[in-house]
């Protein structure tokens, strides 16, 4: 499996909750939710990353989705909904994450937005090393996947600094 598939895994995940969990997701005023996506090159003072085109409003649902690809192959899978109330937000977190494809996982608790949540482990076929963080802020949910080399996991540090600038960009963006 190429890491650009195995990124858009959990984004799959977030979209088929969000569809689950039918028209009780009422969307937000519809705008270019774009601006909701943090470019890792910000957070790492880098020019690593190329973005893949953005996905404005992915499954049907308000939000934006990207894929960045480290030139050393490793990626990122940003996706940010704006959904209707906390609830709903809480909600498609909760089954997305119970959707979530990765081998022996282990959640942890992080400071990031509200209930912030990160899985860690390994692709299901076991040759990637793969974290999911998942948060919601206001009426937004967001998940921030990582993959990279089996036996070269991203740093637990770098995931949560990652987490809380893309925290800090919705709230400045949505006013939560």
């Amino acid at each position: 499996m190429n890491s650009r598939r195995l990124g858009g895994l959990t984004a799959a995940a977030l979209l088929s909750a969000g569809m689950s969990l039918g028209s009780g997701l009422a969307a937000a005023d519809p705008g270019d939710y774009t601006v909701l996506l943090i470019d890792p090159n910000v957070v790492t003072d880098s020019l690593a990353y190329t973005a893949a085109p953005p996905v404005l409003n992915p499954g049907g649902q308000p939000g934006a989705m990207t894929i960045y690809t480290h030139r050393d192959g490793r990626t990122i899978a940003d996706t940010v909904w704006v959904l209707g109330d906390p609830g709903a937000a809480a909600g498609a977190i909760s089954s997305a994450q119970a959707a979530t494809p990765v081998a022996n996982s282990k959640t942890v608790s992080v400071p990031v937005g509200q209930n912030g949540q990160l899985i860690t482990g390994k692709s299901p076929d076991g040759t990637r090393s793969l974290s999911v963080l998942y948060f919601t802020e206001g009426n937004a949910a967001s998940s921030l996947e990582f993959t990279g080399p089996a036996g070269d996991p991203v740093p637990q540090d770098l995931v949560v600094e990652f987490g809380q600038k893309q925290d800090a960009l919705i709230k400045s963006q949505l006013g939560t």
